[in-house]
Parts: structure tokens; C-alpha cells; sequence
């Protein structure tokens, strides 16, 4: 009876032998997955290391451009202080009894003096002359006269203001305000 031996199931060589190959696959698959973690932490150490390259870059990028706009914007400054204490200087010593002309006279001098450096920023003025046709893509009409005759109807009557325009490319950036001649009925 000693060949009677009987074995537990759970120490059934055969049985043992056979989940081998299986036991094989779970640590294949597990080393495979515990790999793949490792290569997931370190793809994403490296996008969390590029996030803070663009940050750093991004925000570099916007001081620089502060800057340049600043630097761009200093000589236009520098007119516009220029301009501003010349009429303070004036206002302090303008004459009690200066009539009206010369108070025009005053004034359109220092219109002049702006004409002149926006100029110097390749922005021009556009006047356009009373009887010359109306252009929508370069005036604005803001109102009416009774046209005088019948070949004025939707001409310019008066300026109102005068218009800029880029010296370069010739775009509008501010139309002339005008008045227009219109025929009644």
C-alpha cells in the first residue's frame, strides 16, 4: 500500500508544472508594466520640465515686448511732452487783451506742431477740399446742407475735420468728418 500515496491537490506535481508557463507570463507582464511606469514617469518629468521652458520663455517674451513697445514709444513721447509744455508755457503767458485772431493764430500753431509729428510717425493728414466728391471709404459725412444746385448733390459742403492716413500704404485710419451738399426732395 505504500504506492497508495495520496498527494493534496495543491502539491500535485503535474498540476504545479503546468502553471508554470502562466506564473512565467505574470512576471513577464508584470516587469513589462513596472517598465512602462518607469518610462511614463519619465516622459512625464520631461513634459512637466518643457511646460516650465515655455512658462519661463512665454513670460521673457512679454517683458521683451513691454519693453520694445515702451522703447518704440518714447521719441512719440517725447514730442507729446514737448508739445504740452509749450502750451503750458503759453497759456502762462498769453496777454490779457489777445484777441481772437491771434488766439487762432495761437492754436493752429500748435496744430501744426501735432501735423508735424505725426508726421514723423508716418501718419498724414487728409483735407479734403469743399466741392469735391464724397468718398465713404475715406470720409465720413456727418450731415447736410440744401445743395445750391442740382451737379453739387453729394459733394463735400465743409470740412469738418481733417482726415489721417498711413504715409506708407496709403490705408485710412481715421476718416475726414464732412458735411455734404444734398438736393432737396
Amino acid at each position: 500500500m505504500a504506492d497508495d500515496v495520496v498527494v493534496p491537490k495543491d502539491e500535485d506535481p503535474a498540476a504545479e508544472e503546468s502553471s508554470w508557463p502562466v506564473l512565467e507570463a505574470i512576471k513577464a507582464l508584470h516587469a513589462t508594466v513596472a517598465g512602462l511606469a518607469f518610462q511614463i514617469a519619465g516622459e512625464h518629468d520631461r513634459a512637466k520640465a518643457r511646460e516650465a521652458v515655455i512658462d519661463r520663455l512665454h513670460e521673457e517674451t512679454q517683458r521683451l515686448r513691454a519693453g520694445e513697445a515702451r522703447e518704440l514709444l518714447r521719441p512719440l513721447l517725447t514730442d507729446l511732452r514737448r508739445l504740452r509744455d509749450d502750451l503750458l508755457g503759453q497759456a502762462r503767458s498769453v496777454p490779457e487783451t489777445m484777441s481772437g485772431p491771434h488766439v487762432t493764430v495761437l492754436l493752429e500753431s500748435y496744430a501744426d506742431s501735432v501735423v508735424m509729428i505725426l508726421e514723423r510717425y508716418g501718419v498724414i493728414a487728409v483735407s479734403p477740399e469743399p466741392r469735391t466728391p464724397f468718398d465713404p471709404r475715406r470720409h465720413c459725412a456727418t450731415g447736410t446742407l440744401a445743395s445750391p444746385g442740382p451737379e453739387l448733390d453729394g459733394v463735400i459742403a465743409t470740412l469738418l475735420s481733417d482726415g489721417y492716413e498711413d504715409a506708407q500704404t496709403g490705408s485710412i485710419i481715421a476718416p475726414a468728418r464732412v458735411i455734404l451738399y444734398r438736393r432737396d426732395g
